[in-house]
């Protein structure tokens, strides 16, 4: 075989293996690749990837691993390429820590971790996507869903549910169901997980106002300007309790991921350095962890937290009537059958 003939056939195997690949929609993110757009940003909103901060403006990529960062007097609304929709209050923080999607199977993951403030999250347009919300003390999966989150200053969480249906399990691996819209749940901030309640049972609501908590529901983001529920809908909502639900798609809690900066710096005290190896202890023979060795579980699968959303539709809009929010449901929003 001549030196021409053998490069021809290597050619043709090359583009053999790689043919398969032509035309494919999925989309695995690697850190760094970019998976969204800021929408809306006023004031100053950050994006920081591997300690490279850039001020963030309309229009402007997301990438996986990003931590966004908002400044007190800010807002900001992100769109990933799935169609989900995060909308940050001032002093808000999160990770967008993992990004799969396939167009045309529609399905995915999305994996985010918040750290602190204010949130509105929407879920995107995938039929069967996994949506993991990591937050300081529990794991929430989500579907068909929209829902308001804020962190306190100690680590504890109130969820508000609008839509659909979320799970939330806590440190204890005890998973709870909200599928009533209109109404709350608490993470204590040692990862105690609470049943729904009205706004009016919420323990420790005063010390909060209800506006520094749930920012968008007076000033709804642009990308979801049709708010389902008024504040004083939710404020005044009697709701009875409803039989505990069972979880169908519990997720573990996992640590979050923090920011690669310092600005965590003032949120607790620094922890005391250990003492230094001595010479013979080999304190450079340990190998570094490999930064994709990551805190959740690649394992999952696709379909985690699509069983809870079985009749939410009709039970969501029952409420939304009963609340005074009947609002013809929106087009794009994924849903339960």
């Amino acid at each position: 075989m001549s030196n021409g003939q053998f490069r021809k056939m290597c050619s043709l195997s090359f583009a053999l293996i790689l043919s398969p690949l032509e035309g494919t929609s999925a989309a695995n993110a690697a850190s760094g690749d970019r998976i969204g757009d800021a929408v809306t940003i006023t004031n100053t909103v950050t994006a920081d990837f591997e300690k490279q901060r850039r001020r963030l403006a309309s229009g402007d990529d997301v990438r996986q691993d990003d931590t966004i960062e908002v400044s007190a007097d800010a807002e900001g609304e992100l769109k990933l390429d799935d169609d989900t929709k995060i909308a940050l209050a001032g002093g808000a923080r999160l990770v967008l820590d993992k990004f799969v999607y396939d167009s045309d199977k529609k399905t995915g993951t999305v994996v985010l971790n918040l750290m602190k403030g204010a949130f509105r999250f929407i879920t995107g347009i995938a039929a069967k996507p996994a949506y993991v919300i990591n937050t300081p003390n529990a794991s929430i999966t989500v579907r068909g869903t929209i829902l308001d989150l804020y962190i306190l200053k100690d680590r504890s969480v109130w969820l508000l549910l609008h839509e659909g249906a979320i799970e939330v399990t806590d440190s204890r691996n005890v998973c709870h169901v909200l599928d009533q819209p209109g109404r709350l749940m608490r993470v204590t901030s040692n990862g105690r997980v609470g049943s729904p309640i009205n706004w009016s049972s919420l323990p420790a609501n005063s010390q909060e106002s209800f506006d520094t908590a749930f920012p968008f529901v007076n000033k709804a983001p642009q990308f979801d300007p049709d708010p389902l529920l008024t504040r004083d809908a939710i404020i005044n909502a009697s709701l009875p309790d409803e039989p505990e639900k069972t979880c169908l798609n519990p997720h573990r809690p996992q640590k979050v991921r923090k920011a690669s900066d310092d600005s965590d710096k003032d949120d607790k005290p620094k922890k005391k350095k250990k003492a230094k190896l001595r010479d013979d202890e080999g304190s450079g023979d340990k190998p570094k962890r490999s930064r994709s060795a990551r805190q959740y579980d690649d394992s999952l699968p696709l379909e985690i937290g699509i069983g809870i959303g079985i009749g939410i539709g009709k039970f969501g809009r029952r409420h939304r009537d009963d609340m005074g929010g009947n609002h013809p449901r929106r087009g794009g929003m994924s849903h339960p059958e």
